[in-house]
């Protein structure tokens, strides 16, 4: 049985677990095999904050039951889930980040950590930008490192703080990076090209390499693209 909050683990699986020869979602409490309906509303929102609490509920007391052929299978699963328990929780230890609605409330916050003795160096942040919101941002074309690492001016108090570059996402537009992620803009932009680009892999590669697990990071390539703000801070 692995619980719903703990699906985010089944990404580090060494690909050399044994398979399950039937999957089911149920109610660890009740024994009963979930709805259809009910397992969409799990999975729509197992990654994201929530106050109601009938999906709070449902997130604590769903799990995916797994089923194999022979005992042997399954503790073999059970060891290679617990290694893979292990590399995510060893990924997940050095970056630690946050989402908000407004650039002007994760910039407060990041003024707070660096008051608080966070080296402003740790810092990172990412967000959706545009000629409508950012008038200093000027948009840039293609996907080519030359192309990201323009700094733009101004950018508000990330800017001030951090320098902001900003690179064009096909289908999204353009995204500004600021601070320690800066790094990694330019180098995974120009990896992912054109067509990975469309699909929203830009965001998500730019932040697996900057130490953001791959569960997280997709999450947050899709948050981001709602116009959330992504703040990181690295704990090395």
């Amino acid at each position: 049985m692995i619980k719903a909050r703990e699906i985010p683990t089944l990404y580090f699986l060494d690909s050399a677990h044994p398979r399950p020869c039937n999957l089911e979602w149920i109610n660890r409490g009740t024994d009963q095999v979930l709805r259809q309906t009910t397992v969409d509303m799990l999975l729509r929102t197992l990654n994201r904050p929530t106050d109601t609490p009938s999906v709070k509920r449902l997130h604590d007391n769903s799990g995916l039951r797994l089923s194999f052929n022979s005992e042997g299978e399954r503790q073999r699963f059970v060891i290679a889930f617990e290694n893979a328990r292990k590399k995510a929780e060893q990924e997940r230890k050095d970056i630690v980040a946050a989402l908000f609605d407004q650039r002007k409330r994760a910039e407060k916050a990041a003024l707070a950590l660096e008051e608080t003795g966070v080296p402003r160096s740790a810092l990172s942040m990412v967000w959706r930008t545009s000629a409508l919101l950012d008038p200093d941002y000027a948009a840039k074309s293609g996907h080519s490192a030359g192309s990201v690492a323009g700094a733009v001016a101004g950018g508000g108090v990330g800017g001030a703080l951090f320098g902001v570059a900003v690179l064009f996402v096909p289908g999204v537009g353009g995204v500004a990076a600021a601070g320690a992620i800066l790094a990694s803009v330019a180098p995974s932009v120009a990896a992912v090209g054109g067509i990975i680009g469309a699909t929203g892999g830009a965001i998500a590669k730019m932040l697996t390499d900057h130490d953001v697990d791959s569960p997280s990071a997709s999450y947050y390539d899709q948050e981001i693209r709602r116009g959330k703000v992504f703040l990181s801070a690295d704990t090395t």
